[in-house]
């Protein structure tokens, strides 16, 4: 019987919304009468009788809500109205009817095709977990034209149905296709565009680099990334396709900071092609200014890898090269766990899926968690794709996730977009929930200079640094100051304390003798998070010294028991209940008082202090003299308390550049004045005479370009509280009464009354 699944595409917001509406709309008998044309696009599901005995009613439900659910967006994201239909004839198949009596711009070809790939591509990555392979839609489509009688009218409907069907059956030769034709030319003339998306350190919210996706012509269906690479497949030009859209990621991507990354997508089958040669990415990106440093290959879990030694061997070439290796929809593709563990990615990329219901979701909060820790353990880093909200992106800092990626933080462009203000303004305030007793020091304030040597230094020559400077544990190898080999005092003596290891070694480079894969973190990163790595490391190299790089050029090591010695001082401090920093009370101690406020029943304010451009004078006066402006404006914040305030005042340090302070609403404005006016005077100090002169200095900003910049300044936000305000609703009307006050050049502070 044919039954109408639903009349028009009005938007549906979830599955029960889907099934409730199944019946909704009028007979089929009313829409053949009263349409002059309907456009018929056909979808079924190839074998799906066998397919439904094999993994059951539950399976069949599922595939046909899910195709059910991609068919109403396609139609609505396609077409210019919304009054379609989508039928169901028999179990497995699907009509997809228009009634408008203009044609769409795109002729019923391509709508069929583009639905169809839609559709295979919403199935594939669930189809590939439940059941270990996907499912092939089959596509037709016709033309229904209105008769003069009833009898007529059905005829010709059960005519037009039996066309899409037959049109359904045939196997389709792309490259007769008017959308074949139209694909090869566009490949001809490289007519591939490409826009740029922000990949987020969630740890230091600076932007680690850009992943390039491609895009078709403007007004073409090879607009879409699915419709033009799954084309690409079925006419065997995948290898040319990816080719030229790394061409124009490389020569499009702009300058950047030396440590930033260009991730470019790779089918395996790429990777394993003969023809795929990275000398000519290589070239390429010498002509651009880049390195393999810079670039990530990232290879989707959702194709198959048919020869996996072949395949792990090539990817071991071009991983010595310099190339980094990320692994996209980790676990939604072909295997799991295991791929990761074979290819030892430096980047696991988990797919959107994983994020939803993040707030909520146990089960994906523990998955998370669990490849963040499997992660941290095999030297990878973690990057959760599809974060489109503020929550989103709270609820995976708090797990400890490294990297983050989605609309939330920016939206796919070009030329390379930043991150948008609202994610700026989230990370101040959300350490207010997320902060921990954890040690937030940067690594940078432990590191000594080293010797370094370039990787063609012959080793007697390290030997002899070693025995001229005495008590030196290591050597970094570098290429142009970009480092990438350590050799340790020890592991040198054991090689050269053999019987022949002086002889076997006298004309060998120190690459012959160097760890190929040492510790090697950021200067930005917490002491904390660099100790778990370095524990996380193999038993022999557990206290190997950690190479410390800025902008990925070599800044010195650190010794795993400074490191530890550091960390030991650090949590016994937050013990009790100060930062390590400034001494003064950390997030426990901020959130006792603000409790204690509330237990009084009595209205309190509550003052955010923030640093402006801090970001830019740490990384261009370096994080010594970023310390000092902190100690400073902490010391401001206390005489400004004590001279104004009450002895009840309060005084803390949220972390970083972030403090607060807890007063009577009457005191409030009075000690911000004195705070704005204080600072002022007092922060040139921190700056050479020049600067400090023209009132701004020369930096690079969060997106890589040099530009100048004001003076570090204070920006402080009066928020007015009851003792009905719970901490959540503190932080978030804190957040949005910061940005305000952060909109205002220089010194400042802004206030608003709640009277909730």
């Amino acid at each position: 019987m044919l039954q109408l699944i639903k009349k028009t595409g009005i938007s549906l917001t979830n599955q029960k919304d889907i099934e409730s509406k199944a019946l909704e709309g009028p007979g089929i008998g009313n829409l053949i009468q009263n349409a002059k044309r309907l456009d018929i696009l056909y979808f079924a599901i190839q074998d799906f009788p066998v397919l439904n005995e094999m993994y059951g009613e539950d399976w069949s439900s599922r595939v046909e809500s899910k195709l059910t659910e991609t068919l109403l967006r396609e139609g609505r994201n396609s077409l210019a109205h919304s009054n379609f239909h989508i039928f169901s004839f028999n179990p497995g198949e699907f009509f997809f009817l228009n009634p408008m009596e203009t044609m769409h711009k795109d002729s019923l070809e391509e709508l069929s095709y583009q639905y169809k790939v839609a559709i295979e591509n919403d199935l594939k990555s669930d189809q590939i977990s439940r059941t270990g392979s996907t499912v092939t839609i089959n596509s037709g489509h016709a033309v229904y034209a209105a008769a003069h009688s009833n009898d007529g009218s059905w005829l010709g409907f059960l005519s037009a149905i039996g066309d899409a069907r037959l049109e359904a059956q045939k196997s389709a030769d792309f490259s007769n296709l008017e959308l074949g034709n139209e694909f090869l030319s566009i490949l001809e003339k490289g007519n591939i565009n490409s826009v740029f998306q922000p990949i987020i350190d969630l740890q230091n919210q600076g932007i680690l680099g850009w992943e390039a996706l491609s895009r078709g012509p403007q007004d073409s269906p090879f607009r879409s990334p699915l419709t033009l690479f799954d084309m690409a497949e079925n006419l065997g030009k995948l290898f040319s396709l990816e080719k030229i859209c790394r061409e124009s990621a490389i020569t499009t991507f702009g300058q950047s900071m030396p440590h930033q990354k260009l991730f470019l997508n790779i089918h395996p089958r790429t990777i394993g092609d003969p023809n795929f040669s990275p000398g000519e990415t290589r070239r390429l990106l010498n002509k651009w200014g880049l390195q393999p440093e810079n670039i990530v290959f990232e290879i989707t879990e959702r194709h198959s890898i048919k020869d996996f030694k072949s395949f792990h061997r090539t990817l071991e070439h071009y991983r010595n090269q310099g190339y980094n290796i990320a692994i996209d929809d980790a676990g939604t593709g072909y295997s799991g766990l295991s791929s990761i563990a074979e290819i030892k990615p430096d980047y696991i990329k988990l797919d959107k899926a994983f994020i939803q219901n993040i707030e909520t979701d146990k089960v994906n909060r523990a998955l998370i968690e669990t490849f963040t820790d499997f992660a941290d353990k095999i030297g990878a880093r973690v990057i959760v794709e599809g974060i489109e909200n503020q929550n989103q992106a709270l609820a995976v800092m708090d797990i400890g996730v490294h990297l983050g990626q989605g609309y939330f933080f920016a939206r796919p462009n070009n030329p390379r977009p930043g991150i948008r203000d609202e994610a700026l303004h989230l990370r101040a305030f959300s350490r207010i929930k997320t902060e921990t007793n954890a040690c937030r020091l940067p690594v940078s304030t432990l590191v000594r200079k080293t010797d370094s040597v370039e990787y063609d230094t012959p080793v007697p020559m390290v030997q002899d640094i070693f025995e001229r400077t005495g008590p030196v544990s290591s050597v970094v190898v570098v290429n142009n100051s970009v480092p990438f080999g350590l050799v340790m005092d020890y592991n040198l003596n054991r090689h050269l304390s053999g019987k022949f290891g002086v002889a076997l070694y006298s004309n060998r480079p120190i690459t012959s003798v160097m760890d190929h894969k040492p510790l090697i973190v950021d200067h930005q990163s917490p002491v904390e998070h660099v100790s778990k790595q370095a524990m996380a490391r193999e038993r022999q190299k557990a206290y190997d010294d950690i190479i410390v790089t800025r902008d990925a050029e070599l800044l010195g090591v650190v010794s795993v028991q400074k490191l530890l010695d550091t960390l030991a001082h650090a949590q016994v401090e937050m013990a009790r209940g100060t930062n390590p920093l400034s001494g003064l009370p950390g997030n426990l101690d901020i959130e006792r008082e603000v409790e204690r406020r509330m237990k009084l029943d009595q209205s309190y304010s509550i003052i955010y202090a923030d640093l402006d451009n801090f970001k830019v004078y740490n990384d261009t006066y370096g994080f010594k003299n970023g310390d000092k402006i902190i100690l400073q404006i902490s010391r401001i914040l206390e005489w400004a308390v004590n001279k104004w305030g009450f002895e009840d005042d309060f005084v803390g340090h949220i972390g970083g550049d972030d403090f607060v302070i807890i007063t009577h609403p009457e005191k409030a404005e009075r000690i911000c004045q004195s705070i704005t006016r204080c600072f002022k005077r007092a922060v040139k100090s921190n700056y050479n005479k020049e600067d400090s002169q023209r009132g701004r200095m020369e930096g690079r900003g969060r997106d890589g370009t040099t530009a100048r910049f004001p003076l570090v300044s204070v920006s402080l936000a009066i928020l007015d509280c009851t003792c009905s305000l719970s901490l959540m609703q503190i932080a978030e009307q804190a957040a949005s009464l910061k940005k305000w006050a952060k909109s205002i050049e220089g010194n400042c502070y802004v206030r608003e009354r709640r009277s909730r």
